[in-house]
């Protein structure tokens, strides 16, 4: 994300637009939201037109998709066939295209914490001690497989 130290920078070097790789699609106006399609029970005269295609599909596919889940066949068309409709006969998204410069923007990586990092720890005396008995008992048995 932004943050307001990168837009004071760009703003000191003259920079008039954030480059589309810093936009998210999501945060774009024309993006269509599925919630503002819900229908609302006390305003019936605010629906949109749209608002009322999207609940009678979705009443449609509902009546669909009860009829359809009593078999695979069934399944298999129904599926096949809202593919085909999906792949074939709409545009992408909501009419907002993606700008060819833009790119997914990731996480961020995570930054090591301060202090000692974690391989370099204190070893303790103990420890140390018992490392140098491994040691030397895996070196005593080497030595006698390699006589054999």
């Amino acid at each position: 994300m932004v943050c307001r130290h990168q837009l004071t920078v760009w703003s000191q070097m003259g920079v008039e637009r954030v480059p589309d790789k810093y936009v998210l699609r999501r945060w774009n106006k024309n993006v269509e939201r599925v919630h503002t399609k819900i229908r609302i029970n006390y305003d019936n005269s605010s629906t949109s037109i749209e608002a009322r295609r999207h609940d009678n599909m979705c009443n449609l596919f509902n009546e669909v998709a009860d009829l359809a889940e009593d078999s695979q066949e069934k399944y298999d068309k129904v599926m096949a066939r809202l593919l085909e409709l999906k792949d074939n006969s709409f545009s992408i998204g909501d009419g907002v295209l993606p700008s060819k410069e833009s790119t997914n923007i990731l996480d961020p990586v995570t930054l090591r914490r301060k202090g000692r990092p974690p391989s370099k720890r204190k070893v303790g005396v103990v420890e140390k001690i018992g490392k140098k008995k491994i040691e030397t008992k895996k070196k005593t048995l080497s030595k006698e497989k390699a006589k054999v």
